[in-house]
């Protein structure tokens, strides 16, 4: 059987299609990246430094009996915007790189690759430090703490509250 010129066009794919590929592989791995931070990288506690004695007064972190209401706080750690951005950030840069300096699909491709690749090593850092921030966080008394808050990759939202108050 021979092949006439005809069919060879029909079946032929769409120049550059291997690329359109790629960019469309850059993009779905950027949307899972982003999806999985969101939704896996929560993470919270809550507590009051003190009680209340049976009397109706207060105690402090220690157990002693104070006249000061003891402070309730709570913190959640999520991935820092910043992250969000980055990832848009690294498709944008690849796309502006892959029209500026491709001259090859393989060069093209390899340039999508390495995209991919440091989404990917960026999210799962992200994990990484996310997961240890929270993993360490602990808060003994809410009137006086600090915590190790690692920016680019997790934010906290931290929020104190007398005891016995709501909200």
């Amino acid at each position: 059987m021979t092949i006439t010129q005809n069919e060879t066009d029909e079946n032929a794919l769409l120049p550059g299609a291997e690329i359109v590929v790629g960019i469309r592989s850059l993009l779905v791995w950027a949307i899972v990246a982003a999806t999985m931070l969101a939704v896996f990288l929560q993470g919270g506690m809550s507590s009051c430094s003190g009680g209340v004695t049976g009397s109706g007064g207060f105690l402090d972190a220690t157990g002693r009996p104070t006249d000061v209401t003891p402070m309730c706080g709570s913190v959640t750690v999520s991935a820092h915007p910043l992250v969000y951005v980055a990832i848009g950030v690294i498709v944008l840069f690849s796309l502006t790189r892959i029209l500026g300096r491709a001259d090859t699909v393989a060069c093209a491709l390899g340039i999508l690759h390495n995209a991919r690749l440091v989404i990917v090593v960026l999210t799962l850092v992200t994990f990484v430090v996310g997961h240890w921030a929270i993993s360490t966080l602990h808060v003994e008394d809410w009137n006086n703490y600090s915590l190790f808050a690692p920016v680019p990759f997790a934010s906290f939202d931290i929020s104190t509250r007398p005891m016995g108050a709501t909200g």
